[in-house]
């Protein structure tokens, strides 16, 4: 009797329940549910365990406060650990995921879209000190470098498509993205001030903020305080006179925990030289022409604090600042050598700040049968460029400010979670030339269903109502689900609807005084048109994840978005003797589709992770209209790839670690049509460390295969785009190859970095 009770309890169910931060959630609640019912609480560190008979379980955990975790099925024939993180409802994370797992990168994910999670430690461990570096691994990512390819310039990203201002750039959930070119520059955000990045992509019904996504969201997650305390200071000294300084501490006292980073980076640059400033209109170009000095120094500064004070495991109050200043000569980048001359041509001196501020205010406390999440956050996002001549719209002196209030009260049943949002937002531009002040106000009220009818089968759908006094209102819908086929497998579909405002300054109708002269054909470019409308979007998505054993993980990913009325840019028909007006336009449709596939796999010492992207993205159905498009400025050409949007994108990271060794190699590739005007390329970066006790050292190198990099953007050298080279006396369109500009990126550099943890 005794050894049959033994034999049916064979199996021990453990693990700990954590915040997505690291923080042990106390007295959660832990059901396991299969033949018999089991059940228990976490103690004060978050561990748990539960004794079982072999068999099918369901697994969930559930605290107030947090989203709740689930396992649909759990085959128990072995002792199992579990690592559990749950998301606070008051989250910084705009779309709410729950993990449980026993390697994090191994994870078969639950959620109806794809979701990339870059954690700090995996990022530190190739030698990155910007964010920007760590997100070259996700397919679906494009990099628009507006200036060129030097570090100087601004880097944006984008998400399944070539505008970046359709993707959703946020700091814990706060919504950053600027009104003049609808984006944010991230190339200067530190590594030293964040815990991690999450890039949800698509359409997902979980959002809260609204339906006004379409290639997705990427949210920085900042340092967050963690149980005890830990405090890391860092320096580094590397090629082109860079040097990075920083320090962290966090952790918890009593009921208040806090989270400061302060960082410093510097670089001298790969350009520091003296160069005539010619003029190429002239017969004799550089004749008399002044010397400027071309330069690439950048200096940067970050500083964070994030204060959250408890007032029990289900009520808090938290409170976040988070400052990035620097300044970059952009001489370097954008005067470019002038064929057939000793001299250049571009600006002249030109020198672009950053200045970023974004106050954050969240509470979540119990509310009836619920739980309601409050966040307030201030933002102020400026550019000062001086300069002869911008070198494109973000170069554009302006000051973006912005204040939002968001409300979620979320239900939770056995099976199901109901959350009723509302929240409203005001946006101001003022810049060079745009007076009166531009404004903006958004209200936005959503109500968000999930479900598990079955223990394979959860259910997630949104209903999205937003009302922008620069538009009026739109009205989305979104619904998913997943379905268990077997244990480790799982298939996933998603369809939604969803949009992307006018940006302030496409609506603002500049006066003459403020606009560039005409061009050689006699337009004006960059005049407003208040007569916009949003672009509006349909995406369909289809998954499919599984685990092959406990150390290996695929998921694959189809999706397709059909975009209504894109907002382009009209270029009209030269008139002689006329002069005429070049402003953005709703025109045609256009289609993103492709395919992601990621593969994890995980050997004694060495972790692999395997990605590959196909982003095909082209407009259809345009008139007989020269129209470009905002961000690359290329003409388009129905059924043409975009510009900048490298159909074939692809990763391999290796990181192996063993005794007090560590290291870690990213290896990035971009086919034909990338950002840079070149032919396909990969680069590679890579770290290797030693720690010794409470100290590590890593030698870190970046572009190590030293692939395209140069000094100076190359003019008209780059490889030709096939778009419109002109029209006929009647108004048809003519089509060939044009020429590009090629741009470059730093050679091969080394960081020696000293890292010591308390």
């Amino acid at each position: 009797m005794g050894s049959s009770v033994l034999l049916a309890l064979c199996c021990l169910i453990g693990g700990n329940v954590h915040t997505s931060a690291g923080t042990p959630i106390a007295h959660a609640q832990v059901s396991v549910v299969g033949s018999h019912r089991y059940a228990t609480t976490t103690d004060v560190r978050g561990h748990f365990s539960v004794q079982v008979e072999n068999g099918t379980y369901q697994v969930s955990v559930t605290s107030p406060g947090f989203s709740g975790a689930r396992i649909a099925r759990l085959e128990v024939n072995h002792p199992i650990a579990l690592d559990i993180a749950l998301q606070s409802l008051n989250s910084a994370h705009i779309r709410t995921i729950a993990r449980i797992i026993v390697d994090g990168r191994l994870a078969l994910s639950q959620s109806s879209i794809p979701t990339v999670n870059l954690v700090r430690s995996d990022i530190e461990r190739v030698g990155y000190d910007r964010i920007i570096d760590a997100l070259s691994e996700v397919p679906s990512v494009t990099f628009a470098r507006p200036d060129g390819g030097s570090a100087t310039g601004p880097t944006v990203v984008a998400l399944r498509g070539p505008d970046p201002s359709e993707t959703l750039v946020l700091l814990d959930g706060q919504l950053l993205n600027d009104g003049n070119t609808g984006d944010l520059d991230l190339s200067r955000f530190p590594v030293a001030a964040f815990s991690g990045i999450d890039v949800s992509e698509g359409l997902g019904p979980q959002d809260r903020l609204g339906s006004n996504t379409i290639g997705g969201a990427v949210n920085v997650v900042s340092l967050q305080p963690v149980r005890g305390q830990q405090t890391r200071a860092s320096t580094s000294i590397g090629s082109f006179g860079s040097s990075d300084s920083w320090v962290n501490t966090s952790g918890t006292r009593g009921h208040l925990g806090y989270a400061i980073a302060v960082d410093n980076q510097q670089e001298s640059g790969y350009v520091n030289q003296d160069g005539l400033l010619c003029n190429p209109a002239a017969s004799t170009p550089c004749a008399g022409a002044p010397t400027v000095h071309l330069g690439s120094t950048i200096s940067s500064r970050a500083a964070l604090l994030n204060m959250r004070y408890s007032f029990s495991q289900a009520s808090d109050l938290a409170f976040r600042v988070f400052t990035l200043g620097d300044v970059r000569d952009e001489s370097g980048l954008l005067n470019a050598p002038l064929a057939g001359t000793p001299g250049f041509v571009g600006p002249g001196d030109a020198l672009f700040g950053q200045n970023l501020r974004a106050y954050q205010l969240r509470s979540h406390f119990g509310l009836g049968a619920g739980s309601l999440q409050a966040t307030f956050g201030l933002s102020n996002d400026g550019v000062n460029y001086s300069g002869a001549t911008p070198g494109s719209p973000y170069d554009l002196t302006h000051i973006d400010r912005r204040g939002t209030a968001d409300f979620a009260w979320t239900r939770s049943f056995s099976n199901s979670e109901l959350t009723i949002a509302a929240g409203f937002r005001g946006e101001s531009l003022i810049g060079t030339g745009i007076a009166p002040i531009q404004k903006r106000t958004v209200r936005t009220f959503s109500v968000h269903g999930a479900t598990h009818p079955t223990s394979r089968l959860s259910l997630d759908g949104g209903i999205y109502s937003t009302n922008d006094n620069t538009f009026g209102s739109s009205l989305d819908g979104r619904a998913a689900f997943a379905y268990n086929l077997a244990p480790g497998q799982l298939i996933r579909f998603s369809v939604g609807t969803g949009f992307r405002a006018p940006l302030l300054i496409e609506q603002f109708l500049f006066p003459l005084s403020a606009l560039p002269p005409p061009d050689v054909n006699g337009i004006i470019i960059g005049q407003g048109n208040p007569n916009e409308r949003p672009e509006h979007a349909t995406e369909y998505e289809l998954g499919y994840a599984r685990h092959f054993g406990p150390t290996s993980t695929l998921d694959v990913s189809l999706y397709r978005t059909n975009l209504r009325d894109p907002i382009e840019n009209y270029y009209p028909v030269p008139i002689p003797g006329t002069t005429q007006f070049s402003f953005p336009i709703n025109v045609g449709n256009v289609v993103y589709q492709g395919a992601e596939i990621r593969l994890s796999k995980r050997f004694t010492h060495l972790f692999v992770s395997a990605n590959y992207g196909l982003n095909v993205a082209y407009p259809k159905n345009f008139p007989g209209l020269t129209v470009s498009n905002p961000t690359s400025g290329s003409f388009l050409v129905n059924g043409a790839q975009f510009i900048g949007i490298p159909q074939q994108v692809a990763s391999l990271g290796l990181d192996w670690s063993a005794g007090a060794y560590h290291a870690a190699i990213d290896t990035s590739f971009r086919g034909s049509n990338n950002s840079l005007n070149q032919g396909p390329y990969a680069t590679v970066d890579a770290g290797f460390g030693r720690s010794f006790g409470k100290i590590d050292v890593t030698l870190a190198g970046t572009n190590l295969t030293n692939a395209v990099a140069g000094r100076f953007t190359s003019l008209q050298n780059g490889v030709p785009y096939y778009g419109v080279t002109g029209q006929t006396p009647s108004g048809s369109l003519l089509y060939g190859n044009l020429p590009t500009n090629r741009y470059f990126v730093e050679p091969a550099g080394v960081r020696l970095i000293v890292t010591i943890h308390s």
